[in-house]
């Protein structure tokens, strides 16, 4: 699944990268690997559960919060017709 993001900076590792999300209550950050990202997605493995048109995600690596599984709005996700 694409996760909509916005990539921030490189690093801090060479094949790394700090991205933007939203989630249900605000903004994450979150270090991944760069094969992830693909433009301005993130690949977000598959989703835990859903309600009332939020999905409950986890997170390829912890955020800086320290959250590993968050709350997106279905509208997040680059193929949004896939996840509803």
């Amino acid at each position: 699944m694409l996760l909509k993001c916005e990539q921030l900076m490189k690093g801090p590792g060479p094949s790394e990268a700090v991205v933007r999300i939203v989630t249900r209550d605000g903004t994450e950050e979150v270090i991944v690997d760069t094969s992830l990202i693909h433009g301005e997605t993130l690949d977000v493995g598959p989703l835990v559960t859903r309600r009332e048109g939020l999905v409950l995600i986890e997170l390829p690596r912890e955020s800086v919060s320290g959250r590993m599984r968050v709350w997106i709005s279905e509208e997040q996700f680059a193929n949004a017709h896939e996840v509803a």
